[in-house]
Formats: structure tokens, sequence, C-alpha cells
């Protein structure tokens, strides 16, 4: 078994349905390919250094960020800005086929997530995995084997290293 492509937390395996994991080169293709890249972020983005800027750079990039809990306080302090919703809310709303996105124009098409508590993660992307269509990357370090694709585990540096990997091809 590949120690990468595991879940970090043993109970959250997915069934016979698992994330595919992908490299920045890849994350990349799909998240330009996406209509309306979003990234929800929670509490934890503050937790590394440097995590808050790549998240910054995604959205001067084009991806629609969602701030849960207080870290729209962390990008603020940056002078950026986000929507501000709760996970679980947010994770509910993206069930209803007839919700016009958060800011009205339209549900995502890419719900990514980083930042946010692996237990909350997961139980988001099992919601989505089996009650929607929308396809979901997890971009944070740790594999997550109910989104639609997944970063494998990595360490912090490596996290950040394809955190720049994928901006720079977004802003090529």
């Amino acid at each position: 078994m590949n120690p990468h492509a595991t879940s970090w937390v043993r109970t959250q395996e997915s069934g016979p349905k698992k994330s595919m994991v992908v490299l920045p080169d890849a994350a990349s293709r799909i998240i330009k390919k996406a209509k309306k890249p979003t990234l929800v972020i929670g509490s934890k983005i503050n937790d590394i250094d440097g995590l808050l800027d790549r998240v910054i750079a995604l959205q001067k990039a084009g991806v629609e960020i969602v701030a849960t809990g207080h870290s729209v306080k962390f990008l603020l302090e940056k002078g950026s800005d986000a929507y501000v919703i709760g996970v679980v809310e947010a994770t509910n709303m993206l069930t209803d086929p007839n919700w016009k996105g958060i800011d009205g124009k339209g549900q995502p098409d890419l719900l990514m997530v980083m930042g946010v508590h692996l237990d909350l993660t997961n139980q988001t992307f099992s919601t989505l995995k089996n009650f929607t269509d929308l396809e979901s990357m997890c971009i944070d370090r740790y594999y997550m084997p109910n989104a639609t694709y997944s970063f494998p585990n990595i360490t912090d540096d490596i996290h950040l290293e394809y955190l720049d990997d994928i901006i720079g091809k977004l802003q090529a």
C-alpha cells in the first residue's frame, strides 16, 4: 500500500471509490479547466508560515476564496477579502441543485479545501462525493480519500512547494 495515498486518520477510509492522487502539474490543469474554482479555507490556514500568502496568490490567479470561522480575519489583516460561511453550511448548500452559489452567480464546479480540521474536511468530501456531481480537491498536506482529487501525504515544506508550482502555472 502506498503510504502517500493512505488516509492520515485510519477511520477515514472511503470504501471502493477513493481519491485520485494529484501532483501540482495535474492539479493546476484541473483548476485551469474549472469554470468557477473555489477554495474553502479554515482556521488552520495560519498554522504554517507562508500558507496564507499562497491563498492570496491563488485568489489573484482567479480562485474564489471562502473563509470559514475566523480565517477571514487573517485575510483581512493581509488586505485581502473572502466570502464568509461555515464549512457545514457551505457543504449543505452545495447539495442543493437550486442553490445559486455564494455570490449568486452559480455554484462552483471545483471545490478545494485547505486548512480545515481533518475530520470536517473528510466529511465535507464524503458529502460531496455521495450527494453531488461536484468535483473536489484536497490541496492540504494530508491525503483525503473522499475527495475527487487529493495531494498525497506530504511535509509542510513540500506542501508550500506544490502550492507555489500551482500558482506559477495558473499565472502563466
